[in-house]
């Protein structure tokens, strides 16, 4: 934000009731104990690598993997 741009907000603040600039400062407190704590939280600099084969047996399919097209296609009203 440029120093124009700061003090055109400012004065934009200035218009508006006091009940209204507290609203808008606690919003922004609020947006600074979120930053806060999403700094505190430091994620895993390492990337966790993946392991081929790691779901090995856990899925089954037939062998023959197409031979429900067609039911599937008249569930879905395509036929």
């Amino acid at each position: 934000m440029s120093a124009m741009e700061l003090k055109n907000f400012e004065n934009q603040l200035e218009l508006l009731s006091f009940a209204e600039q507290l609203s808008i400062m606690e919003y922004l407190a609020k947006l600074l104990q979120r930053k806060h704590h999403a700094q505190e939280q430091i994620p895993d600099p390492s990337p966790k690598k993946r392991q081929f084969g790691s779901a090995k047996g856990k899925f089954i399919y037939p062998k023959d993997f197409d031979e429900d097209n067609e039911e599937i296609a008249n569930l879905f009203g395509a036929v």
